[in-house]
């Protein structure tokens, strides 16, 4: 902490941990000597944080008793993005601090909110779940979403509602653009591949259901409670539901190549990836299987892969592949006409 206002900060922290804590110790922690931190504690004191000053053999500074810290002002928005933020890193464990920091830190932050904000984030933290994974695009080359497209305030009223276990009532606009009208026992939200998704029981068509918020509109959170569900898995809903999405081709490919390098270039929304044994070309490989609208987006596929690659269905693929090699060769030996 290089800076005197971080500094300043990190006193107070320490102070709000409650007790006496003597000016060697609190000097030994920041990193400073006593007279600097003389200086910390009259900055705290100009911002009216009552510190108190403890003179005798084991004096020092602390809190002024029955002192608390004002709500931290944020609107519902910004709360969720820290919590979000919070969150993400937590569960995706890509972030440079330590769980214990970030829980740490999460603790904080909800002790300081309003108490009405406090309890929605509580229910933000209850009921979303992370698959982890960047936001890709779509097999077609469309977007999967955009953070900035996503409403705060309904995954909010949706995370209550999945808590409080009570209905919601929503319009819903299905990929062929076609708006109707869902009522839905909400089980929970998912965050995959950067596309939040509401998961629940459809009412009115006696079946688990999942939908994206950002097709959502005219949210409501109806006095109607129901039951716990049995055996809810929102993860297992949200990505075997994507795995299972119809295609006209089923295809299936074995590649050279290991789980973990296949899945870093095909996203799991969009194939099943299993590793196999009993393939007499040596090294490791995974078979694919997905379905697929299009095979020249097959092919294009696995090229990027660069991988060998073994071709069980559809036959069809093969002249796809060998179509899209013979262009490749074709247009790579066409010379720049201006050299």
């Amino acid at each position: 902490m290089a800076r005197p206002t971080a500094r300043v900060l990190a006193l107070l922290e320490l102070l709000q941990a409650g007790g006496t804590r003597t000016v060697a110790e609190l000097a030994e922690r920041l990193e400073v000597d006593g007279r600097t931190l003389r200086r910390y504690v009259e900055h705290l004191r100009e911002m009216e944080i009552p510190v108190e000053g403890v003179r005798g053999r084991y004096g020092g500074y602390r809190l002024a008793r029955h002192y608390r810290m004002p709500p931290l002002m944020l609107t519902d928005e910004e709360a969720l993005a820290v919590v979000w933020a919070l969150l993400f890193d937590r569960r995706s464990q890509a972030g440079p601090a330590s769980s214990l920091a970030m829980e740490n830190a999460m603790a904080k932050v909800r002790r300081v909110l309003p108490d009405t904000l406090a309890r929605r984030i509580d229910a933000v933290l209850q009921t979303v779940d992370f698959t982890g994974g960047p936001n890709p695009a779509g097999p077609e080359g469309t977007s999967a979403g955009q953070p900035g497209q996503r409403n705060a305030k309904t995954l909010l009223d949706l995370a209550e509602a999945a808590r409080d276990r009570q209905l919601v009532v929503f319009d819903y606009r299905t990929h062929h653009g076609r708006v109707a009208q869902r009522q839905v026992q909400p089980h929970g939200v998912v965050a995959h591949r950067g596309v939040l998704y509401l998961t629940g029981f459809d009412v009115d068509r006696q079946a688990p259901r999942t939908f994206r918020l950002e097709r959502m509109a005219g949210l409501q959170v109806r006095p109607v409670t129901f039951a716990a569900p049995t055996e809810s898995d929102p993860i297992a809903q949200v990505v075997g539901a994507l795995s299972a999405a119809p295609g006209r081709h089923e295809v299936s490919v074995l590649v050279n190549a290991d789980l973990a390098y296949v899945q870093t270039r095909i996203p799991d929304t969009l194939a099943s990836v299993t590793p196999v044994s009993d393939v007499d070309e040596g090294g490791a490989w995974s078979r694919v299987f997905l379905r697929a609208e299009r095979l020249e987006w097959v092919a294009g596929t696995l090229a990027a892969l660069d991988r060998p690659f073994i071709i069980e269905q559809p036959s069809a693929l093969h002249d796809v592949v060998h179509d899209l090699g013979r262009r490749l060769m074709e247009n790579s030996a066409r010379r720049n006409p201006r050299s």
